[in-house]
């Protein structure tokens, strides 16, 4: 049995008892620091760590999505997205300490203990901020003020640079690693390219930053042509390398389909060019021509001037924004009068060889008591006479065998007074008076006033008249590919409504004919070709025009102009198998002598010149004299 210590004994070893308990004192608060530490990085505050760590080594790159093309009907690109590089700031890695301390040590060529013994950790931002500020300000021409200005701003991403191509990026690059330059980075981007400039710029549309397609094509099919974007996430280390091994998993991007519209870019460029020299010599507040196909209703060019111009776009008030062939109506003058024919002669109501009195030009209705003339005077001639010559008197007698009525439904199957359903955003419904007619919109309705059409809206009446009665939708966009210019889908012409019957639509094709061959629109012949059409000349009305004084003594405003015309011509080729519709509309052309101005001597040579050309793009060509073709018969 072992005995117990004595107190001598215990004496002895009462001081190392002593240092045991404090030992083990000290163990157990220094593990209880440990776990406490512990407890506090790896639960209590872990999410918020990991939020810090995440926004300083982890990073999500956005793949971008390439937006789907534009291209015309014989593939040439209108709009595309390019691959650009940005120059862009990295507002975490530009105040990270653990990136820019040996960043600056580099720079001063000292380590970063050195750097850290000399200076506070603010003092060293600032000294990097100044160092970055001072490189980028010397390559970008910007001042430093500004440069700095931008590396201390709150925002997590600035573009200093766009556009930059492959060279440029390469050259920044080493710029920035030969400075020792971390958190200003050349990464890759998407630039929207208009390769036509400003050829159909207001058609194929353009983008807004940040909302996708603004106006014309661009915008109306922003569901076809946006991408979905991919990404990656990417981890870095404390000196802003890229992991590798750490990268998540990729989600790669969606790219946007390809639109081939159906305007032809030869076509387009050659409908452009004349009106451009039209322009020059008439001196008009516009112009506009629309080109369709026949049978598809497929809008073959479009064009107008004031136009839009993509250089001052940015600059409100610069430049246009209006599609005039779509957005803004005009009153038809005489080239509506197929409204009224079609109708008498759908309802069998004429026969084209009746007799009308058109009383030598000078006619007042006894009852509406409203007066008409004409610029040519003819007595009694047959209805085809009335049309060929335009005839204001002649063409009333034939409303009002026609009626109020059926005037009307005519004029809604002619597609007048609703949208044509193109697609384009921002398209006019066009006007007529439907129901609150005075005495004289029986009179003037008919000779096309008091009413408003597009160009787009008068190219498919009269296309409607070239298809044996059939009114198309316009077409504008031809068919729709995807990944490698596989064909996704084809848009199919689309009948939009029944005008008249076939027998009538043959009879007025007759009677335009004969106004081009011996009526008001001679000068729309074009060698070869066999053309059916109808001018039309309109006064202009003006809102500003001050035409009395109210009660008030106020002026009262709103009327038409003795000086100023609106001029147009509408038609088919070739008259006998047409191919093309065409609408030609000059407001407010100059002249020297008034005289000069009339639907058949502005309108008219524009037309042959468009028409002709245009159906030598689609290789249509003139039919041969009978001497050429074997000799008489």
């Amino acid at each position: 049995m072992t005995s117990l210590p004595s107190q001598s004994q215990l004496r002895r070893d009462r001081p190392l008892f002593h240092r045991m308990m404090v030992a083990t004192c000290l163990l157990s608060l220094g593990f209880s620091a440990v776990a406490w530490r512990l407890y506090d990085l790896h639960i209590k505050r872990s999410p918020r760590l990991s939020e810090l760590a995440s926004r300083k080594f982890r990073e999500e790159r956005v793949l971008p999505a390439h937006r789907g093309s534009i291209l015309d009907q014989g593939g040439r690109y209108l709009a595309y997205d390019e691959e650009v590089f940005e120059l862009r700031t990295n507002r975490v890695h530009l105040n990270e300490l653990p990136t820019v301390k040996p960043c600056l040590a580099r720079v001063r060529g000292t380590s970063v203990r050195e750097l850290t013994r000399g200076l506070s950790d603010a003092a060293i931002l600032d000294a990097y901020h100044e160092h970055v500020a001072q490189a980028l300000a010397a390559k970008t021409g910007r001042t430093r003020e500004d440069m700095l200005g931008v590396l201390k701003s709150s925002e997590p991403v600035q573009v200093l640079l766009h556009k930059l191509d492959d060279e440029q990026a390469a050259d920044w690059r080493d710029y920035l690693t030969a400075l020792h330059i971390k958190g200003v980075y050349v990464l890759p981007a998407v630039e929207r390219q208009y390769p036509a400039h400003n050829r159909l710029a207001l058609l194929v549309g353009g983008m807004e930053e940040g909302k996708g397609g603004a106006f014309g094509i661009e915008k109306s099919r922003e569901d076809l042509l946006h991408g979905i974007a991919g990404s990656v996430v990417i981890e870095r280390d404390k000196f802003g390398r890229e992991l590798p091994l750490y990268r998540g998993e990729m989600k790669e991007p969606v790219h946007g389909r390809d639109i081939h519209l159906t305007v032809d870019l030869p076509i387009q460029d050659a409908v452009d060019n004349i009106l451009a020299r039209a322009s020059q010599t008439w001196k008009p507040g516009k112009i506009m021509a629309v080109v369709t196909e026949v049978t598809t209703g497929s809008v073959l060019a479009m064009s107008f001037l004031p136009d839009h111009d993509r250089a001052l776009a940015s600059k409100p008030g610069a430049t246009s924004w209006k599609n005039l062939a779509i957005y803004e109506p005009y009153e038809p003058g005489s080239t509506f009068k197929i409204v009224a024919f079609t109708a008498a002669l759908d309802l069998r109501k004429l026969n084209p060889d009746e007799r009308i009195d058109c009383h030598w030009g000078h006619y007042t209705d006894p009852v509406f008591k409203a007066s008409l003339t004409d610029v040519k005077k003819m007595s009694v001639v047959p209805a085809r006479d009335v049309f060929t010559y335009s005839s204001n008197v002649g063409t009333y007698k034939v409303y009002k065998k026609v009626g109020q009525t059926a005037f009307i439904d005519y004029t809604r199957r002619f597609g007048i007074g609703r949208p044509t359903g193109i697609d384009l955003p921002g398209e006019s419904r066009g006007y007529f008076n439907e129901g609150r007619w005075s005495n004289t919109t029986h009179s003037r309705m008919p000779m096309g006033y008091e009413v408003k059409v597009t160009p787009l809206q008068m190219a498919l009446a009269y296309g409607a008249i070239a298809n044996g009665g059939l009114l198309m939708k316009p077409r504008l966009i031809d068919r729709i590919t995807g990944e490698g210019g596989r064909v996704e889908q084809v848009v199919e012409p689309e009948v939009a409504g029944q005008v008249c019957s076939g027998r009538t639509a043959q009879v007025m094709r007759e009677l335009l004919k004969n106004v081009v061959a011996k009526g008001t629109g001679t000068r729309a012949q074009i060698e070869g070709i066999e053309v059916a059409g109808k001018t039309g000349t309109s006064q202009r009305y003006d809102p500003e025009l001050v035409v009395g004084h109210n009660k008030d003594g106020s002026p009262r405003k709103g009327g038409y102009r003795r000086d100023q015309w609106i001029t147009s011509f509408a038609g088919f080729a070739p008259a006998d198998d047409p191919k093309i519709a065409c609408v030609i509309v000059v407001d407010n052309p100059k002249a020297s002598d008034p005289a000069e101005i009339g639907g058949g001597k502005v309108a008219a040579p524009i037309f042959a010149e468009i028409v002709s050309e245009t159906l030598k793009q689609l290789s249509v060509r003139p039919q041969r004299p009978l001497a050429l073709q074997g000799g008489a018969q």
